[in-house]
């Protein structure tokens, strides 16, 4: 396929140079730092598909796509895989149509705001699209292509394995457009900013109500004048495939629509498709850690929204297109394609068998609820066999007496109805296209214990009665309190159990609050299950504790301190009081507390009653009351006169007498005198 290339590609190369001196600029503005602009298109969902950007321009344009810089109508791609499966050449061509293309002029128009004195006047210019170009090009080589190509035994990812591993070539992506300024457009006229070109050419974003975007056309023609066409020549860097014998595509499906894949491997008439699955339902709000979740081949359940079709003759190359269809509303679930390609001989059609990982023959499936509920979910049941075709084409029943009424949900997954004290048989078989079964298997459902509790108030420990099914045979329970999804490993108790039986619970590490059961069974030929019981138990909050290390006078101040602690590991708030009176703030270091120097002296005299109260936040209160007396501050202090001396004798002034006598009144009556 040949792509369109307009006649002044050479500007563009010449002109490579400044534009990318406007890159920084443009994609500042396309990806702005807080996220809250998407890409080009208001309406659609972008940048959360794999995680936000931020920073240098890599980094705003690796987590997005090119549906999130040039969200299209319709596209088609060529991708054509060298011989050496070393890259990839890739030829796109997109259509923006409708109103679609009118909410694009309008956004790129405000990009340029910034850029060219013509930006944000709601006309879009020849002057401008250079620009435009040169943006969607160095974004794209940063952006992620979709694809992920492995080559070795078919799976599908796990720890430490990214499927996101093909890139776009440094330098290796260019962007065209037709068709941005419709040269017909009825309201085109030449530019009117200061600065634009001598030759430079406007349009309005948004066209008449004719939507007369081309004159020469006329409007009975139901042609979609104002569209948009955009081409993409790139080279895609595909690593680690040597000779393409055996490898695996993985594509990423999320969020995209009404587009055509054409993928051309190297000439290999052995290669045939051995297992092509839609994974549907991965959240892919976030990027995970670590890959853990990755679906086993061959279990995942499409909803065949997507299609593919394989090609591959002696005489013709070998083709692979691929038509994913995963609508935005089912954001934020995604879609991952995985097809398995390979030259190995298809396998003889055996019958399906059991895996290691399926219960044995007379196997107990444990129930800790009764009623109807799933007792069999998919991830459980697909690990059960094995089989050359995928796991979720072969027919898998279960069946058992009609009061228990077994059934596979939509999901795949099988429920009934279980009732303590009420066992049943269950026998299951899996069932291939040439109806061969792998054999029939016999298991006992039902549920084990009965679990009640004497109290709605968290003890310590906390009793809860088990009463026991007598059919079933010796259990070992695995049990701790827990107020999340997440249980502390270091609460958990075990116990083995044949009987009815009372367990103590330790509730050390509940804070107030709701307090819910996890329990866990296992045992000998037992289907391990777990379950979080909510009984309505609730933590009740205990005070906090305060207690006094120090308080007395200096002078005529008065101060004390202490310390406390919560039982529940709440935050207290702590209030002072002096005669039911406010009296300033409590200072908290710690785990210590202190009142402010209280300064009697300003208070009547008499008892006085001191109290700290300690709230926490669970508004349980405790307090301290110090009963405090002033009176000795209003005692009155006299000192008595001194004697006089007689000094005749002595080598003193005359007068001296005199002076000792006045100093001594002086003093009695300043001690003398009463404090107000």
């Amino acid at each position: 396929m040949s792509i369109p290339v307009r006649q002044n590609m050479s500007c563009f190369s010449r002109t490579r140079f400044l534009t990318s001196i406007c890159v920084i600029l443009m994609i500042s503005m396309i990806f702005p730092l807080d996220n809250k602009q998407p890409v080009l298109n208001s309406e659609i969902v972008t940048k959360d598909q794999l995680g936000g950007g931020g920073g240098s321009l890599e980094e705003r344009c690796s987590s997005i796509t090119f549906e999130d810089i040039l969200p299209y109508t319709h596209a088609h791609f060529d991708i054509v895989v060298d011989d050496d499966w070393d890259s990839a050449e890739v030829k796109a061509r997109a259509w923006i149509n409708g109103t679609s293309v009118d909410l694009l002029r309008e956004k790129l128009d405000s990009y340029l705001e910034e850029l060219y004195p013509s930006g944000g006047d709601g006309w879009i210019s020849t002057d401008e699209r250079s620009a435009v170009e040169a943006v969607a090009s160095e974004c794209i080589e940063y952006a992620m292509t979709r694809i992920g190509l492995r080559e070795s035994t078919p799976h599908r990812g796990g720890v430490g394995l990214d499927w996101k591993n093909t890139t776009w070539q440094d330098n290796g992506v260019v962007i065209q457009e037709w068709n941005l300024v419709p040269s017909n457009h009825a309201d085109i006229r030449d530019c009117t900013a200061i600065g634009s070109s001598s030759d430079c050419l406007e349009v309005p974003v948004f066209p008449n109500s004719e939507r007369d975007c081309n004159t020469l056309i006329d409007a009975s023609e139901g042609v979609d004048e104002c569209r948009l066409e955009l081409w993409m020549n790139a080279t895609m860097v595909i690593p680690s495939i040597d000779d393409g014998d055996e490898f695996t595509l993985a594509f990423n499906a999320s969020n995209m629509t009404n587009a055509v894949l054409d993928f051309t491997f190297p000439n290999n008439p052995d290669l045939r498709l051995d297992m092509w699955e839609e994974c549907e339902g991965r959240d892919v709000g976030f990027e995970p850690p670590t890959h853990d979740d990755a679906p086993l081949r061959g279990t995942c359940i499409g909803d065949n929204s997507s299609d593919y079709i394989f090609e591959n003759t002696e005489d013709e190359e070998t083709k692979f297109i691929l038509m994913p269809h995963r609508s935005r509303d089912f954001w934020p679930s995604g879609e991952d394609i995985f097809v398995d390609f390979t030259t190995a001989p298809v396998p003889i059609n055996n019958p399906p068998s059991w895996s290691e990982n399926a219960p044995e023959d007379g196997t107990w499936f444990a129930s800790l609820e009764s009623g109807q509920i799933v007792w069999a979910d998919w991830n459980s049941v697909s690990s059960w066999f094995n089989d050359e075709k995928p796991i979720w084409q072969l027919e898998i029943n279960c069946s058992s007496d009609s009061s228990t009424n077994i059934n596979q949900l939509s999901d795949r997954s099988f429920s009934g109805t279980i009732t303590f004290g009420q066992d049943t048989q269950v026998m299951c078989e899996a069932i291939d296209d040439l109806g061969q079964s792998s054999g029939i298997r016999t298991w006992n459902l039902g549920v084990p214990i009965f679990l009640t509790t004497s109290s709605e108030i968290l003890l310590e420990p906390h009793p809860v009665s088990l009463q026991f099914n007598e059919n079933w045979p010796e259990i070992t329970i695995q049990y701790a309190f827990t107020q999340s999804q997440n249980i502390n490993s270091e609460n958990i108790e075990s116990l083995t159990i044949s009987s009815d039986e009372t367990i103590l619970i330790s509730s050390n590490g509940m804070i107030p609050g709701l307090v819910d059961l996890w329990l866990e069974i296992n045992g000998d030929d037992l289907y391990s299950t777990e379950k979080i019981f909510s009984f309505g138990i609730t933590k009740e909050s205990s005070p906090p504790i305060i207690s006094v290390t120090e308080y007395g006078w200096e002078m005529d101040i008065w101060q004390a301190q202490g310390q406390f602690s919560d039982p529940d590991g709440e935050d207290v708030q702590f209030s002072l009081s002096v005669d039911g009176l406010s009296a300033g703030t409590i200072s908290v270091s710690g785990n210590s507390w202190s009142t402010p120097m209280i300064n009697f002296g300003l208070w009547d005299e008499g008892e006085h009653e001191v109290k700290v109260i300690g709230c926490d936040v669970s508004s349980k209160c405790n307090e301290v009351i110090f009963m405090v007396n002033n009176s000795h501050l209003f005692q009155s202090q006299v000192i008595d006169s001194i004697t006089p001396v007689d000094d005749s004798g002595s080598g003193l002034l005359p007068g001296f007498s005199m002076f000792l006598t006045i100093l001594s009144l002086t003093i009695g009556l300043i001690y003398s005198t009463r404090r107000d």
